[in-house]
């Protein structure tokens, strides 16, 4: 009868709580953001209007526009001493219709730190 009572205590508590292990879900696990999870945490914040144009070479990696105009969010690099990464908010200005050459106006770089998911603006 106690087996069952113990076995009991098991099912209904959980066995990491009756021999204070920890389980794997109640660990807090620092989650490593890849660079499209961080674009995301950006557009969210900055851009949240625009739509996601995934690439077709490579459908995984996608960038941000707004829908009406070329206004884009794209991520640029990763720094190789702090490993954060570095967002484009810009427009593409066409100065040449007949051969598509024009220039950008950036409207923001963004930093985002994969280990915290914290984000700043690039003075």
């Amino acid at each position: 009868m106690r087996l069952i009572a113990i076995i009991f205590m098991l099912v209904i508590m959980g066995i990491p709580k009756v021999t204070g292990l920890t389980a794997p879900d109640e660990v807090n696990i620092i989650k490593y953001l890849a660079p499209m999870e961080a674009l995301d945490l950006v557009k969210e914040t900055y851009a949240s209007n625009f739509i996601k144009i995934s690439l077709e070479e490579n459908p995984e990696d996608y960038f941000y526009k707004l829908d009406f105009a070329d206004y884009y969010l794209v991520y640029e690099d990763t720094d190789e001493s702090t490993g954060q990464y570095l967002f484009h908010l810009y427009e593409f200005v066409l100065d040449d219709i007949d051969n598509g050459i024009g220039h950008t106006v950036t409207y923001g770089w963004y930093w985002v730190d994969p280990n915290t998911g914290s984000m700043w603006e690039y003075p």
